[in-house]
């Protein structure tokens, strides 16, 4: 049978969509593919039988179960059904996301949680043929929106919302600026504070008096003084008090809002009014903040950085959603992970990388009226004079829209109780010593770090003097976090982290990647562009580890990828572009791992354009510094356009080429004359 498969040009050679690899297999079974590495075991139950084509992904999960049937058996409905039914037990039993039944003429896709028919956003089953190799994109595209729309309690393609927060925050930003002068960081403060107001109000966590429909209300009541309503909001029994009763400070102090930007005063009560006429505007044009997008809750804190003219101070509050985003592809997250960002701003490394994955990670038992984690989050980050507690408090409020399906099925004090104890509280800390984070160092207690650490920080020098127990001795802040994210990891454990080039290459910086070698594998360098950030132009790098259980020398390959582009433009309007290599690279470095390096390290190359090479351990390693495109050839870089082509020209060559120019103009005009 093994040999049988090895003779399988779609096993040797699959295709891929995406990430993904799709097998069109025939007599093979379960079993068998999972005996050639290609798939998960599979239950006893159902190891004999034959799938006619997989869709699979770098952890051997199956996306896609097809099977395929015979014209006659979908002849009438009766058989349709029966058709279905017949192996849609081993898709559940599977754990297939997908399940697709199909003759010459139909293709079926059904959901295995409820056994139905998916449908499109308008109700019709969804009956797109399976074509990869001529409609690759247009079906991972399709499969994606199918992934993040289905459940057990729906079979419908989710609507793409239109709803984008960019413009309601540049409204909002430029009324308090106008009217108050302050800065954009401040503005978005206060723009989540009045925006969590709206939103809870609309899920119906916000009720009664409380709610901002009735404070709105106000304003209509006859001699009402807009000084009244904003005295009302922010009283002890106002709404403004009734958010941070239903979710407490945690112990470092920190709620889901903060603010003092408004004050009893009536130049003050005007704006007030005025932004709540700017949010009562919008619902009446997009309707409420219920179903929101996943971009809203992604995009909401970036619409402010493109107002602020000086981006450095908001700059230390984001990584650009789209390298999160890459960087939380390079991932497999599972239950009773621990997972951890040592610097984690306003929370998406951590949250992005349970968004697809909330409804099984977490729950709210109504009975116990008890929320209930499978995975454990920790971010950090520190309290300074610039930022306040402002990052922490945006972390929080950022779950709060990340968690917006489970609190309008939930809308409850007890829910609201709950989660702030066993998930806001326990998942994001304020630290407010002068080493924040690096404090105390987690030995060996995180699967998972995903982090974009500081490396220009005010009294840099003054923190590597308290940091007495740190003895890497790099330079900067950034080679602490190193020593930090390297010991926090369990052994085995994944760390993703942005450095600086600095780190790669500085002789200062020689004995971090020295202990770096000695403790982990170097699993991938992905080279990000300049200007890849939105405060700076320094040159930064994806940098995967796998913390060692033992002393090994690594054999294992490095994938490394140079990218020019992310998937938009690298200015402060940060525009959507088609062009990603990130995205390219991260789908190939996804093929990469866990699989058999000398075939799919062929396959890269031909789908990575000259961006991909695989790097010998022993020989860069061991090398002065590990800046990858050291390893291109200055043909290989002006292929890729990283530098361009010298076009330049010596004296003589000038003199060859003029005389050539003007021998071919005298040619001409003697043609031209003996036109005439």
């Amino acid at each position: 049978m093994a040999e049988q498969l090895q003779q399988s040009m779609e096993f040797s050679r699959p295709i891929y969509v995406g990430e993904w690899r799709v097998y069109d297999i025939g007599a093979e079974t379960l079993n068998s593919l999972f005996k050639e590495d290609i798939i998960n075991e599979p239950s006893n139950k159902i190891k004999n039988k034959k799938p006619d084509a997989l869709i699979v992904n770098s952890d051997k999960e199956i996306v896609v179960y097809v099977e395929s049937k015979k014209d006659s058996e979908f002849s009438s409905k009766s058989k349709l059904d029966k058709a279905i039914k017949q192996e849609l037990y081993v898709a559940k039993m599977i754990h297939a996301k997908i399940y697709i039944v199909r003759d010459s003429n139909m293709t079926v896709w059904i959901n295995p949680k409820t056994g139905n028919e998916i449908l499109d956003t308008h109700g019709n089953p969804i009956r797109r043929e399976i074509r990869p190799k001529s409609e690759g994109e247009e079906l991972e595209k399709l499969i994606k929106k199918i992934l993040v729309s289905i459940s057990e309690n729906n079979d419908k393609l989710l609507k793409e919302e239109t709803l984008d927060p960019s413009d309601l925050a540049k409204k909002v930003h430029q009324k308090l600026y106008v009217a108050k002068g302050i800065s954009p960081s401040t503005a978005l403060y206060t723009f989540v504070e009045l925006f969590l107001f709206k939103y809870l109000s609309d899920l119906n966590l916000l009720k009664g008096i409380y709610s901002f429909e009735h404070l709105y209300s106000l304003y209509d009541l006859e001699g009402t003084d807009p000084l009244d309503v904003l005295k009302d909001y922010l009283s002890n029994n106002g709404a403004r008090e009734q958010m941070k009763t239903l979710f407490v400070e945690g112990s470092d102090k920190t709620s889901i809002i903060n603010g003092d930007v408004f004050h009893e005063e009536i130049g003050d009560a005007q704006v007030f009014k005025s932004i709540l006429d700017i949010f009562k505007k919008y619902e009446e044009e997009n309707g409420k903040f219920i179903n929101i997008n996943r971009d809203f809750k992604s995009k909401l804190f970036e619409s402010f950085l493109k107002e602020d003219l000086d981006s450095k101070k908001m700059g230390q509050f984001f990584t650009p959603l789209t390298i999160v985003d890459n960087m939380v592809r390079m991932i497999s997250f599972k239950e009773n992970m621990e997972v951890c960002d040592p610097a984690c701003g306003v929370g998406k490394f951590l949250l992005e990388a349970i968004k697809n994955n909330i409804d099984d990670f977490y729950s709210f038992d109504k009975k116990s009226k008890e929320f209930k984690s499978k995975i454990k989050l920790t971010g950090y980050d520190k309290y300074s004079e610039d930022n306040g507690d402002k990052t922490i408090i945006l972390a929080k409020a950022n779950s709060l829209i990340y968690f917006s399906k489970m609190i309008l099925s939930n809308p409850s004090k007890e829910f609201a109780k709950s989660f702030t104890q066993n998930f806001l509280n326990e998942s994001f800390e304020l630290k407010y010593s002068s080493l924040g984070s690096l404090e105390k160092k987690d030995t060996n207690k995180y699967d998972v770090i995903l982090a974009n650490p500081p490396y220009i920080v005010n009294g840099s020098r003054d923190i590597k003097k308290l940091a007495s127990d740190y003895t890497w001795n790099g330079l900067g802040i950034e080679s602490l976090f190193m020593e930090w994210i390297v010991d926090s990891l369990k052994p085995g454990g994944i760390a993703n982290i942005v450095i600086p080039d600095g780190l790669l290459a500085n002789e200062g910086n020689k004995n971090v990647r020295n202990q770096i070698k000695d403790s982990c594998y170097v699993k991938s360098i992905i080279s990000l562009p300049n200007k890849a950030f939105f405060n700076t132009q320094k040159k930064t790098y994806i940098l995967t580890l796998e913390k060692k259980k033992d002393k090994s020398v690594q054999t294992e390959p490095i994938f490394s990828y140079i990218c020019s582009t992310i998937g938009e433009s690298l200015d402060k309007n940060r525009f959507i572009e088609n062009d990603n290599d990130l995205k390219d690279a991260v789908d190939n470095y996804n093929i990469w791992k866990n699989s058999d390096i000398q075939i799919t390290s062929k396959i890269i190359e031909d789908r990575s354009n000259g961006r991909f090479k695989m790097l010998n351990p022993e020989k860069f390693l061991s090398s002065e510094n590990w800046i990858i495109e050291n390893e291109w050839s200055l043909e290989e870089k002006i292929q890729i356009g990283l530098v361009e082509k010298d076009n330049s020209i010596s004296v003589d060559g000038f003199k060859s080429l003029l005389k050539e120019t003007l021998s071919l103009i005298e040619e001409v005009q003697e043609d031209i004359k003996w036109i005439q």
